[in-house]
């Protein structure tokens, strides 16, 4: 089904010739593009948490930026490329295989070096004193009531890698879809160049040449007349003699009837 978008009628139709799925496709990168924008905001906020209240460089927080952004950039510049500057006229599925591929292959290992090194493993619950009081000793320090930013981290972190793992689940399908137009494209090309070659070496021109040296189709209007009709056979048309009638009765036809 196709978005609601107000595109003009050459492009929706010029997008329905080169791909019938263009809707699903850009409407993926679109929910990339959220998704990418929603997870660069959690690990930002992440990163620089982390920087400000425990120093030295949250690496782990900030790797996962990389194929946020390049998501970010990509995915919505494909959606312009293709409706409005190009008007339809999709980009080489090339492209797609070669920064999908990238997208989801950097997300692989930020999702696992993010969960790995998480705010959240630290998380531990809080042991009491005999009268129910909380010190925030060596046992307690990681728990949420002497150290409750830890927690706060854990779960940005936790949600920003939700974010980042349906980045990489759309990516993945887009990189599939992107293979299966590649492989399309590159039997299109070869079958064009065999049909080339054929004709050049058949005729000993070009295919161009070939198609302005053939003779016009014939295409009778319907409102011509019998006699400008070049196909008319005046013999045929004109039907048999009444000599050579096979069904002429001389007797019955001399016959007057009253």
């Amino acid at each position: 089904m196709a978005p609601s978008l107000p595109l003009p009628a050459e492009t929706r139709r010029q997008l329905n010739e080169d791909d019938r799925r263009w809707p699903f496709k850009l409407g993926m990168r679109a929910v990339a593009t959220l998704f990418a924008f929603i997870a660069m905001i959690l690990f930002a906020t992440c990163t620089n948490l982390s920087k400000i209240h425990y120093g030295g460089n949250d690496w782990v927080d900030a790797m996962p930026l990389a194929p946020v952004l390049l998501a970010l950039i990509y995915d919505p510049l494909v959606i312009f490329l293709t409706i409005y500057y190009r008007h339809g006229r999709h980009i080489h599925p090339g492209w797609h295989v070669g920064v999908d591929l990238f997208v989801w292959a950097l997300a692989v290992p930020s999702i696992v070096f993010s969960i790995g090194d998480g705010w959240f493993w630290y998380w531990q619950p809080v042991l009491l004193d005999f009268d129910g009081f909380v010190p925030c000793d060596n046992w307690n320090f990681w728990s949420y009531q002497c150290n409750p930013l830890i927690y706060t981290l854990g779960k940005i972190e936790i949600a920003a890698n939700v974010f980042l793992g349906l980045i990489l689940i759309i990516h993945f399908i887009l990189f599939v879809f992107a293979c299966i137009a590649t492989h399309k494209w590159r039997k299109s090309s070869k079958r064009a160049a065999t049909e080339r070659r054929n004709i050049e070496l058949q005729y000993h021109r070009s295919p161009a040449e070939h198609m302005e040296q053939q003779p016009p189709a014939y295409t009778p209007s319907s409102a011509a007349s019998q006699e400008e009709n070049p196909f008319k056979d005046p013999v045929h048309n004109a039907g048999p003699s009444e000599d050579e009638n096979p069904f002429k009765d001389a007797e019955r036809g001399a016959v007057k009837y009253s």
